[in-house]
């Protein structure tokens, strides 16, 4: 039966990610919706295609900060940020960023996530920015990242 699973899971690859984007929207309306009743929108910009591991394919990008609540103006994001989901190889990882943007350094994609000044040891308003690259090897996001204030 595991391996029926496994099976499954290897050959329902691609579905899987768009499974996970539909499940991050159905959670982000069931929790508007227990707002007062909101209606809740994912407007263009709010699930971009992009590739973050430099294989040519895209992965996807769920950016919560572009999420509307009818009965909430802030219920996704603050001056802290907002959650930002990438679905890589199927799994899904969040990140906490004010804005993001891929650039192409060396043949490679690099995610630069623009985060509170809080998370560099600064002030909330310092600017601070951390740059995310894909390892092969290690499967996950590889960073040097100060540690957060106290």
């Amino acid at each position: 039966m595991i391996r029926l699973a496994l099976a499954f899971c290897v050959l329902a690859g691609p579905a899987f990610a768009e499974d996970t984007v539909e499940a991050i929207l159905a959670e982000a309306k069931a929790d508007c919706a227990s707002l007062d009743k909101g209606v809740f929108d994912a407007p263009t910009g709010s699930v971009t295609e992009v590739d973050l591991t430099g294989d040519g394919k895209a992965e996807m990008v769920v950016d919560a900060s572009k999420f509307i609540c009818s009965t909430s103006a802030s219920y996704w994001g603050g001056t802290g940020g907002s959650q930002l989901s990438l679905i890589v190889a199927g799994k899904r990882q969040d990140f906490f960023a004010q804005e993001w943007k891929v650039i192409a350094w060396n043949n490679a994609p690099v995610l630069l996530l623009w985060l509170n000044g809080g998370e560099c040891g600064g002030a909330g308003a310092d600017p601070c920015i951390e740059a995310l690259v894909w390892s092969d090897f290690n499967k996950a996001f590889m960073s040097v990242r100060p540690a957060a204030s106290e």
